[in-house]
C-alpha cells in the first residue's frame, strides 16, 4: 500500500528519511498516540496507528511517574539501573495503574518498577501497533518517548537490533511537513501577523460507528480549516464531509 497523500504519516516518513535515507522502520510514540511506519526506498508503504488506548504513550508514562514521585525525565536512567524489571500489566491503562499500586505495596524497588513500565510500553506497542508488521532494520525511534533511554533499551532487547534515536526525533513530523510544503507547487506569501484572525473551536460527534468519536473542529474567520479526533478513519474526516 503506497502512501502518496501528504498527511501525518508521510510527514514523519519524509522527515526521517531526509536524515536517515536507509530507514526501513519508523517507531513513533508521542504523548497521546503511537504509530509504526514501514519504508521502502525512502517511501512509506504501510503503517498502523494506536488511537484507542493511552497505555503505550507518553501520557501513560507521565501519569505513572507522578504516582511514583518521579520526574518523567528521570525514568529512563532509573530503568537502566534495574537488575530484575517488574512485570506490569500495561495492556490497559486502568489495569496498569492497579497493577502498579499492587507492585508498590509488594515492595518492588522504583528502578525495577520503572524498568517494568518501559518494557510494558514496548510490549504494548509491539502487540498492538506493530502486530502483523514486519519490522526490518535500520529502525528509527522518534516521538517524545524516544527521549526515554529505558524504553529505547527495551525496544532494542525486544527487537534484537540497534534502534536509532535522533536528538530532534520529537520534531520529525514537523520537519517532514515543512519539507512537503517546500516541495509543493503552490507558492504564497506567508505573514506571521495573526492579530486580526479569529480562531474558534467546536465539538462534534462523528456518530458513524459505535466508537462515536469526538471531533474538535477548528474554524478561522468562520471557515472550517481542520479537525482532529474523528479523523482516525475516513468516516470521521471532517474536511470531506459536513459536520452537523
Amino acid at each position: 500500500m503506497l502512501l502518496w497523500s501528504k498527511n501525518e504519516i508521510t510527514a514523519h516518513a519524509v522527515g526521517t528519511t531526509s536524515f536517515y535515507p536507509e530507514t526501513r522502520t519508523i517507531l513513533e510514540i508521542g504523548g497521546q498516540d503511537s504509530k509504526i511506519i514501514l519504508v521502502e526506498n525512502g517511501v512509506a508503504v504501510d503503517y498502523a496507528m494506536n488511537t484507542l488506548c493511552a497505555a503505550g504513550t507518553g501520557a501513560f508514562l507521565s501519569s505513572q511517574s507522578r504516582r511514583l514521585g518521579l520526574e518523567v525525565e528521570e525514568m529512563g536512567e532509573l530503568a537502566l539501573q534495574s537488575k530484575h524489571p517488574t512485570q506490569i500489566a500495561a495492556r490497559c491503562t486502568v489495569f496498569a495503574e492497579s497493577d502498579l499500586v499492587h507492585k508498590i505495596q509488594m515492595g518492588h524497588s522504583k528502578e525495577d518498577i520503572v524498568a517494568g513500565l518501559c518494557q510494558a510500553v514496548v510490549a504494548n506497542y509491539l502487540n498492538n501497533v506493530g502486530k502483523g508488521k514486519r519490522i526490518v532494520s535500520p529502525v528509527v525511534f522518534q516521538g517524545g518517548v524516544s527521549k526515554n533511554v529505558g524504553v529505547v533499551a527495551a525496544f532494542e532487547k525486544a527487537l534484537g537490533c540497534k534502534v536509532r534515536v535522533d536528538e530532534n526525533g520529537h520534531l520529525m513530523g514537523a520537519i517532514g511537513a515543512a519539507l512537503l510544503a517546500k516541495s509543493g507547487s503552490v507558492r504564497r506569501e506567508f505573514d506571521f501577523s495573526m492579530e486580526n484572525v479569529e480562531f474558534k473551536t467546536r465539538e462534534a460527534k462523528c456518530g458513524r460507528c459505535s466508537n462515536n468519536c469526538e471531533i474538535i473542529c477548528v474554524y478561522r474567520d468562520g471557515t472550517l480549516i481542520d479537525g482532529w479526533g474523528g479523523n482516525r478513519c475516513e468516516r470521521g474526516d471532517v474536511m470531506h464531509r459536513k459536520v452537523e
